[in-house]
């Protein structure tokens, strides 16, 4: 009897310490999958830091507290709107007769002047997302200008950073015609029936993208 009482006993010690030990295994592998996504958080900030000639620390970076002068970064810059691992800039200028409203490559360059580009849209959900932050103004002509062109060969449209847009994909109103260079999201039509080609030269408003400083994953 006495024996058994003690094998129960160590048995009830095992028992807990393998508790115990799982419950321990268990915390630092919690531990662990946090410091990797602290590192792979920091790997992207640093990317995006080390991608701009000058970092904008106040426009990222404001004062929380002009007194204390402590600052609080965040992961798009002032105005901007942060959607998964992108920042939205929407050029909502609202002037008498759109003088203020750019051409294509006008607006490419106010984008990249703000260290961004303009937005090339990945998926159904980004161009819901561009929907919802846009209106309609002036005419049914008249939109948003995005990052995609065929200026290089007639016919063969690419997005600013390179890739190939085929014309049965994407979310076209209707095939692009001859001499009409420049895409623009246009709020007047459907979310998924969308694009139009225009001349590169008519001005409209435009939308920049650009990588959020602090990773979200």
């Amino acid at each position: 009897m006495n024996l058994y009482c003690k094998l129960s006993e160590a048995n009830h010690i095992l028992q807990s310490d393998y508790i115990n030990v799982s419950t321990e295994n268990q915390q630092l592998k919690a531990e662990r999958m946090n410091l990797s996504r602290d590192r792979d958080g920091l790997n992207w900030t640093l990317g995006v830091i080390f991608q701009l000639k000058k970092f904008p620390v106040d426009n990222y970076c404001p004062y929380k507290d002009a007194n204390i002068k402590d600052r609080e970064c965040k992961p798009c810059q002032v105005g901007w709107v942060l959607f998964q691992s992108s920042c939205y800039l929407f050029l909502h200028i609202k002037v008498p007769f759109g003088h203020l409203w750019r051409t294509w490559q006008g607006s490419r360059q106010h984008c990249k002047n703000n260290n961004a580009d303009l937005v090339d849209i990945d998926s159904q959900e980004e161009q819901e997302f561009i929907l919802n932050n846009t209106q309609a103004y002036y005419d049914e002509d008249h939109g948003y200008w995005i990052g995609l062109t065929d200026i290089a060969e007639d016919g063969q449209w690419l997005w600013v950073d390179g890739r190939h847009q085929n014309l049965t994909d994407g979310f076209w109103k209707r095939q692009p015609v001859w001499g009409r260079d420049c895409a623009l999201t246009n709020p007047n039509n459907a979310p998924l029936a969308n694009w139009n080609a225009a001349s590169c030269g008519q001005r409209n408003r435009w939308i920049c993208e650009s990588r959020a400083l602090i990773w979200s994953g």
